[in-house]
């Protein structure tokens, strides 16, 4: 999801790109004023001078960005960024003596990223107290690198900073040497860790036409501006100007690490173009393959996935739950709603077992979307793309406001982020954790072509004190598709464990709709499961 086009700016490009994020005036007095330097004595970074600051003045700039035509970011030595990979980026790092607030006022410390083949664009970062901000000026002695590194290239008066980490505590935590809590880095994407500190999926700041006809749009967070946390608790406070050739917006965005972390985030954006798919909230994740089967190839281990689940709490107050799937082609999805209460894409398959490798995908966080207001009428938005590798994400979850965003419209948005391992607000109804498929038909006769035998596994401890025989599962295909066989039963020696399956019988290879509700004496016990068959997916598995 990253942009390798190449652009070579020229100074005037630099200095109009300083100007439309307002790190920059347009007169002689700010420019010379550019000039002079202080270093700050507790970091020995070198910040710019002090000028007035707060998030209302951040709004209004984001509001006169959206007038003014669009200006790309600039790419200082395009030709050397690009050749910083995988290897050379390991190669670089920051300084634990320039870190911001190593020695306070904030307990966590953050540190700046280096530009990449991936991050090819500056991003502008400033330190607030007080009500007033100041620029950090980048120097490349700021990193430590080898001396024909591909950095060195950026040129005097570039930036070569491209994000930041946010560090664990400096009063509890050795916090240079573990790693960061948060992240901020490409376009508008940042990721967190849950309380067993791995990171996996992404968030993004918006998504632009990421399933319509129109090309995908990346907006950039083009500038940062930090608050410190004094406290453990406390919110770090990061505001955020977002630019792209269709919106603009300015972002305040509360991290709080409890192990744990969460972000609360208000936005406000202003529509420079209009936009055919409006993706707020976006959830960004990669799925290759659990036990289910699939027709990409398939590696050595049992599953790798950093999500496996959407799941939805919808205005209604109804929770759906959709497993992932890895399309033949890219698959779209769309839950109609009105004012939701939540959604998410989570990693419910936290056995090792089943991944059997040390990368840890079984300790990846799940990431929960609460909107603090009404949203009005909308979709959650499902776009699965097909992968043979976990190399890309190719999974985006995203809320979508009704109708196309005129040019000119003004929108606001506050939600929490939680990344956990869990989804907040947990029903108490039986999760689907899993789905199985082979052959249908029955065993010892002969089997019906085209037909596949489901299997959902179930977990819950209401259902230990429920029986199964008073369980039915009722489940629907469209638009095409054929329900037989359908039989739900508690796995022995598991009171919490059932298991509901069918068959199902698909002729042609359109996508197929499946909805399904486990019932006991008629009544809800467990989450709406919801899927997605694609036939062609399957076929290894059918008679």
């Amino acid at each position: 999801m990253s942009d390798h086009s190449i652009h070579r700016p020229g100074r005037r490009a630099w200095l109009r790109g300083l100007l439309a994020m307002g790190v920059a005036a347009g007169s002689a007095r700010s420019l010379s004023a550019m000039a002079s330097e202080a270093v700050d004595a507790n970091t020995g970074l070198e910040l710019g001078p002090a000028e007035p600051f707060s998030f209302e003045s951040l709004i209004q700039r984001a509001e006169k960005l959206a007038a003014a035509p669009y200006d790309p970011p600039p790419r200082p030595a395009p030709e050397a960024i690009q050749s910083i990979n995988y290897d050379a980026a390991g190669k670089i790092h920051y300084r634990r003596d320039v870190a911001l607030w190593k020695d306070g006022p904030s307990v966590y410390p953050i540190t700046f990223r280096p530009l990449g083949e991936y991050f090819p664009k500056p991003v502008a970062m400033h330190v607030v107290a007080g009500g007033e901000a100041r620029a950090v000026r980048y120097r490349p002695e700021y990193f430590d690198m080898p001396s024909d590194s591909p950095l060195r290239a950026v040129p005097e008066g570039s930036s070569g900073i491209a994000g930041f980490w946010v560090h664990r505590s400096r009063r509890t935590h050795d916090w240079f040497e573990e790693e960061p809590w948060a992240t901020f880095q490409g376009a508008s994407y940042f990721r967190a860790v849950s309380e067993t500190g791995q990171v996996g999926m992404s968030a993004r700041g918006i998504a632009i036409n990421t399933a319509g006809e129109q090309e995908e749009e990346f907006p950039d967070f083009r500038a940062f501006w930090f608050q410190p946390a004094t406290s453990e608790g406390d919110a770090v406070v990061v505001h955020a100007l977002l630019d792209g050739p269709s919106i603009t917006g300015a972002y305040r965005i509360a991290l709080r690490s409890r192990g744990d972390t969460e972000m609360e985030i208000e936005k406000h954006l202003f529509v420079r173009k209009t936009i055919d798919q409006l993706g707020i909230a976006p959830l960004t994740s990669m799925y290759w393959y659990t036990e289910t089967p699939n027709v990409h190839l398939r590696g050595w281990r049992p599953e790798v996935h950093d999500s496996d689940t959407l799941a939805i709490w919808n205005g209604s107050g109804e929770h759906l739950v959709r497993p992932l799937v890895n399309p033949v082609a890219r698959g779209y999805s769309a839950f109609a709603d009105q004012n939701p209460r939540g959604f998410g894409l989570l990693q419910r398959d936290r056995a090792f077992v089943h991944y059997l490798d040390g990368v840890g995908y079984e300790k990846r966080p799940s990431v929960w979307v609460e909107p603090l207001e009404d949203w009005g009428a909308g979709q959650v938005t499902l776009v699965e793309l097909p992968t043979n590798d976990e190399t890309f994400d190719n999974i985006i979850a995203f809320w979508q406001p009704q109708g196309a965003q005129l040019a000119g419209t003004a929108l606001t948005y506050r939600y929490r982020l939680y990344w956990s391992e869990e989804q907040p607000f947990d029903p108490d109804l039986a999760k689907a954790v899993s789905l199985r498929a082979g052959p249908g038909g029955d065993f010892g006769v002969a089997r019906v072509p085209d037909t596949v035998r489901l299997v959902i596994g179930w977990e819950g401890d209401r259902l230990a004190s429920l029986d199964p025989e008073n369980a039915t599962f009722e489940v629907e295909a469209s638009p095409v598709g054929e329900i037989s066989n359908v039989r739900v039963r508690r796995l022995p020696g598991h009171a919490d464990r059932w298991q509901a399956e069918f068959d199902l019988h698909v002729a042609q290879d359109d996508p197929v709709e499946l909805s399904g509700n486990l019932l006991v004496d008629g009544e809800p016990v467990a989450e709406k499961w919801l899927y997605q068959y694609h036939r062609e997916a399957f076929l290894e598995v059918m008679p």
